[in-house]
């Protein structure tokens, strides 16, 4: 009996612990978690990528105040209204997501990665992507995306025309105050570095 109780004891999930952290965008917070979300960097910035791909971003977007989720390995990165107070709404959204998390429930639905990879390889196989262009996402996968996504943004390289460097940036990164440095000083220098090609960024609102 002893020992039957003791094993049901060890299969008790360990509680999810949640806490928030800055970025320099005062309206966008990280909510970061005991356990992996997905594994890697979801942009669910649009309520319809979220309705397609995430239930869990979906049922976010229902609080009145959010405007825009970013899921990133353990955390979410929320963009919320600028009317609204992160002091008056940051405990609900916590415990949201704990009790979200709690009950099992999907977060990224199966196919997202692989339609992300498929996606690239459809312009790569239709000369929509040549090296050059293949060169400079793959800087921005691994030089560039690390480190805004630090700070609870995200990155999306759209395209390459006569030396000018389209991304997108969007999460904490996108408004913020800082975003003009971020793209200047940061994506430009770090490209024109390593890709001699590249004179500029420039970045797409998606307005």
């Amino acid at each position: 009996m002893f020992n039957i109780k003791k094993k049901e004891k060890e299969k008790k999930p360990a509680p999810i612990l949640i806490y928030t952290e800055q970025t320099p965008n005062p309206d966008t917070l990280k909510f970061v978690t005991s356990r992996i979300l997905f594994e890697g960097m979801g942009d669910f910035s649009s309520i319809e990528m979220a309705e397609e791909w995430s239930p869990f971003a979906t049922e976010l977007y229902k609080f009145p105040y959010v405007k825009s989720v970013v899921i990133n390995k353990n955390f979410v990165s929320i963009d919320k209204d600028p009317n609204a107070n992160w002091r008056e709404i940051m405990f609900e959204i916590k415990d949201f997501i704990k009790n979200y998390l709690e009950e099992g429930k999907v977060i990224v639905k199966e196919g997202y990665k692989e339609m992300l990879e498929a996606e690239w390889q459809r312009k790569k196989e239709s000369g929509e992507v040549g090296d050059i262009e293949e060169r400079i996402a793959e800087i921005i996968d691994q030089h560039v995306k690390p480190w805004i996504e630090q700070d609870g943004g995200g990155i999306e390289y759209l395209g390459f025309d006569n030396g000018i460097v389209t991304v997108r940036l969007y999460g904490a990164c996108s408004t913020c105050s800082s975003a003009t440095v971020t793209l200047k000083a940061g994506v430009e220098q770090i490209l024109k570095s390593m890709v001699p090609d590249v004179k500029e960024v420039e970045q797409d609102f998606g307005y």
